[in-house]
């Protein structure tokens, strides 16, 4: 049986290299149609919201509509109801595979889908009752709630922008003594940190240093830095190895604590503590605000077939990269319909090159592995 069999939706003729399903028994294939109708059923009958769905979820009725035999195949089926703008069936379908406590490795993939689409769904009620859920399963600490942010701040155009690009090391000197008096005759101004390319921890004192002396000059600094700048950061340090010097801990802490994001900044102040037994960095007392850039390879919130003009307005962007990261940070759901179109655009216009989906939702990325078939897809997921 096909996935477009399935579902209302019919899937275009281009769609092709979708994974087989593995054969099921002809009882199997009718428990699969049983199912799908009686959840169709359900949506047509405007059931309450899914969540309400947990109380029954747990009590494990035998209603003999079971999709499959583990929770991996349970995932895959919610992936592509969710694609099929179908969250309530997919919730559902996530709370059987979780009712019971099971040695099955994709277990917690499926509370993590669980818990994004409460935070899809902006409801912090329900994502607290299954984090508490989760962390008594699991006796770990729970994933953190995090707000859906639809805009982000913008540089004043007023505002003189200083950029620093490049390697970030201690052999930087000179470029900082530049950027240093470029920024001589303003009290306000934007530095750019986001095509810093490498650095190291030389690099990062010698910059602490000049954000020092204009903090103590009373500049209002604007920093704008990208995601690969954290990522730099973080492939710097290592909590429990106490290096020399702690520059790349505290301008990874000062970074995230100006962007907003609490839950990284705790955690990063939590290692640091740790690794080194002292108190976390003190805030520099920059008049500083995070700088949310936007890439040219930003995904859109949704993806919708058909998605020619997206992948064009890709291309440019793509066309001058040599390893071409998709910034997913925004995404929030891909069409059934889209995702093979959109793995094929994706693999046109990067020719050869390797691609990154960063910042991912779980629930999208286990759709496209799905339909990739044996493709390896390089993607990093969105923190819960």
């Amino acid at each position: 049986m096909k996935f477009r069999d399935l579902f209302s939706k019919q899937a275009p003729g281009s769609i092709k290299n979708v994974r087989s399903i593995r054969q099921a028994t002809l009882a199997e294939r009718e428990a699969t149609t049983r199912k799908i109708d009686a959840i169709e059923s359900e949506i047509t009958a405007e059931i309450g919201p899914f969540f309400d769905s947990v109380h029954s979820g747990e009590s494990g009725g035998e209603s003999g509509l079971m999709i499959g035999n583990s929770v991996e195949q349970r995932i895959h089926e919610a992936s592509i109801l969710y694609a099929n703008r179908q969250p309530h069936a997919a919730a559902s379908i996530l709370l059987e595979a979780v009712a019971e406590v099971s040695d099955d490795p994709a277990e917690p993939i499926a509370w993590q889908l669980l818990l994004e689409l409460a935070g899809f769904d902006q409801d912090k009620a329900h994502f607290d009752a299954l984090a508490l859920r989760f962390a008594e399963r699991f006796e770990t600490s729970p994933p953190q709630w995090r707000t859906h942010h639809q805009a982000h701040s913008a540089p004043n155009s007023s505002t003189p922008l200083l950029a620093f690009r490049g390697k970030l090391l201690g052999s930087s000197t000179p470029a900082l003594a530049q950027l240093a008096q470029a920024a001589t005759s303003h009290s306000q101004l934007t530095l750019d940190l986001c095509s810093i390319t490498e650095l190291d921890i030389a690099g990062c004192s010698e910059m602490l240093a000049l954000l020092s002396r204009w903090q103590q000059e009373g500049k209002g600094i604007r920093i704008a830095y990208s995601a690969t700048l954290i990522d730099l950061l973080r492939a710097e340090i290592q909590q429990g190895r106490r290096d020399a010097h702690d520059a790349a801990w505290r301008l990874l802490i000062e970074l995230l604590r100006v962007s907003g994001d609490e839950v990284s900044y705790e955690d990063a102040c939590v290692a640091y503590c740790l690794t080194y037994e002292l108190s976390p960095p003190a805030p520099m007392g920059l008049a500083m605000h995070h700088v949310a850039t936007v890439s040219d390879l930003m995904l859109p919130e949704q993806i919708c077939y058909p998605v020619d003009e997206l992948l064009e307005s890709l291309r440019a962007g793509a066309k001058q990269l040599d390893h071409i990261v998709l910034d997913c940070r925004q995404l929030r759901l891909i069409e059934f319909n889209a995702a093979a179109p959109l793995l094929a655009g994706v693999t046109d216009l990067a020719r050869g090159k390797t691609v990154e989906w960063r910042d991912m939702p779980r629930l999208a990325s286990t759709l496209l592995q799905l339909i990739s078939g044996e493709g390896k897809l390089n993607i990093s997921h969105r923190l819960p």
